[in-house]
């Protein structure tokens, strides 16, 4: 089995509006967490409300350890994205896994540690085709 053959959809619902907060705003959907893949960081392709476009992005599934939290959930941010995705359906193709879930102390590392991740995605999804 593939990323790919791991089908993720579901609506988006309002969190904790930390991502925004970063500069990584990013769309939370409502899903079953015993339905998500392993946590970690991962390169992905979105589709919004079955329009023909795939849209790169980054996607975090776990906990927020940085932040404490205890309930696993999928964050998605869609690269060079810019709008409300409150109530949409979106649709996940996970690409490649990036990396495991990490806690940081401070915001300033995750932030570079975001860059980097989005960067990466950025670079992995170049290279491929939905």
């Amino acid at each position: 089995m593939t990323l790919r053959d791991v089908a993720l959809s579901g609506t988006v619902i309002r969190g904790a509006h930390r991502g925004k907060d970063l500069g990584f705003p990013t769309a939370n959907l409502d899903i079953d967490s015993s339905q998500l893949p392993p946590s970690g960081v991962y390169a992905a392709w979105v589709r919004i409300d079955r329009e023909q476009y795939w849209r790169p992005a980054a996607v975090n599934i776990g906990t927020n350890p940085t932040f404490g939290e205890r309930i696993r959930k999928l964050e998605i941010h869609l690269l060079h994205y810019q709008g409300d995705l409150y109530g949409r359906a979106l649709e996940v193709k996970l690409v490649r896994f990036m990396r495991s879930e990490k806690r940081y102390n401070d915001r300033s590392h995750l932030i570079q540690q975001m860059k980097t991740d989005c960067r990466q995605a950025e670079g992995l999804l170049k290279a491929d085709s939905v």
